[in-house]
């Protein structure tokens, strides 16, 4: 299982939520190496600490809240919808950092004039954010890893949360012990500058994802507010960028970052204050209430075919009239969930075997805090997503499908 959670953290780098932080840490080594700059093993030591250390909050916060009776699992923390407002906040700090709009050495970093010189809490906060934007995501091999991490003690829980976090630094970490093979990458110049000014842009595109996650959750009066916050986060950005550079007084900078601060934290407060007025008003509400099967609750679903939402009465009632029922546990803020939907769940020969096998399809939703989907996975020996459960009909045992699907997966397990 340690293998496995190491594998699983491995391909967390692949993910469209890991790459841009992991990309930018790459282009620094590429740059260290290349100009011969000591301490690129520091470097990927302390990208390596942040990124197990966050790890291990996690798997505390989860272990902690579990002993305490709360059904939690991974990516818990992306059904708050504050988390989501300071994730946002966040990350379009970082997307401005990157088109040149300030330094985040001014803020994270030691700096010599005219030259930026990034410390270790630098590398240490990568491996923080890249953690925290990996939550969304589950690969194979990491799903399995954290169910079997639940069912153990504690000691044995953070033994594979730390190998997870192993297996997502692993890359970074052999580059910086090997400066040398990251001589094999093309070398620094321009083009770095340039590639480090788009890679903004999936910072951006992140954002609109977070933003769009917490208006389902909130309201689009709330995303409203949000997307308010984002302008003052730009403001405050600007004004940081325009007196906080080294060549101005030290009193410049001071009133440089108090105005800016006296811009950003308003706008935040002001969001984090209407949350509760506007998810109230958004009508969010729990699943867990029983949905008789003669009066199934269609809720939209990828493709032409019919998704209804999942209850245990539903599936309960369903395999009693022995039906095959197909039961797809995702959520907004899970990437992982989005694309099997758009690569396999969406696809016309998808639609035909679910018609063809009379399979009824049901939806647990789990972008809001649910405790019945929570019971449900756990249920499966599960405590991430996405998962795939597959009944045949005539009363079958069921089974899991892959973490990853294509059309061919789906068909051939009907």
């Amino acid at each position: 299982m340690l293998l496995a959670a190491f594998a699983g953290g491995l391909i967390l780098n692949l993910m469209p939520c890991v790459l841009p932080v992991l990309s930018l840490k790459i282009f620094d080594i590429v740059q260290r190496a290349a100009g011969r700059k000591g301490g690129v093993l520091a470097h990927g030591l302390a990208f390596t600490a942040g990124t197990v250390a966050t790890f291990w909050v996690l798997a505390g916060l989860l272990i902690v809240l579990r002993l305490g009776g709360q059904g939690l699992g991974w990516g818990f923390q992306l059904q708050s919808p504050t988390f989501l407002v300071i994730l946002c906040a966040l990350f379009m700090f970082f997307a401005l950092h990157l088109f040149g709009v300030f330094e985040v050495g001014y803020l994270f970093t030691r700096i010599k004039r005219g030259h930026e010189k990034e410390g270790l809490g630098g590398s240490f906060l990568a491996g923080v954010t890249a953690t925290l934007v990996a939550t969304p995501c589950t690969g194979p091999f990491m799903g399995t890893a954290m169910a079997y991490a639940f069912t153990q003690n504690s000691w044995i829980a953070l033994s594979v949360f730390t190998a997870l976090g192993l297996g997502m630094a692993s890359p970074y970490l052999l580059l910086s012990a090997f400066p040398s093979l990251a001589r094999l990458l093309p070398k620094p110049g321009a083009w770095m500058e340039h590639l480090k000014q788009f890679m903004g842009f999936p910072l951006l595109a992140t954002v609109v994802w977070l933003a769009w996650v917490f208006g389902r959750q909130a309201g689009v009066d709330a995303m409203g507010m949000l997307l308010a916050l984002l302008v003052a986060t730009g403001l405050a950005a600007w004004v940081l960028g325009k007196w906080m550079a080294l060549h101005h007084p030290g009193h410049i900078r001071l009133t440089a970052f108090l105005v800016a601060l006296a811009i950003f934290a308003p706008a935040l407060t002001w969001v984090l204050s209407g949350l509760q007025h506007n998810t109230a008003q958004a009508g969010v509400v729990s699943t867990s209430g029983q949905t008789p099967s003669s009066n199934r609750e269609v809720v939209k679903g990828p493709g032409t075919i019919t998704w209804y939402r999942f209850t245990p009465e539903t599936l309960q009632a369903l395999r009693a009239e022995g039906k095959a029922v197909f039961i797809d546990f995702t959520a907004d803020w899970c990437i992982s969930c989005k694309v099997n939907e758009r690569v396999a769940l969406s696809k016309p020969e998808v639609s035909k075997a679910f018609s063809d096998k009379g399979v009824v399809a049901l939806k647990a939703d789990w972008t809001n805090p649910d405790e019945m989907v929570t019971k449900a996975l756990e249920g499966y020996g599960r405590n991430s997503i996405p998962l795939y459960v597959y009944y045949p009909a005539g009363g079958g045992e069921h089974k899991l499908l892959p973490q990853v699907l294509t059309p061919g997966i789906v068909v051939k397990s009907l």
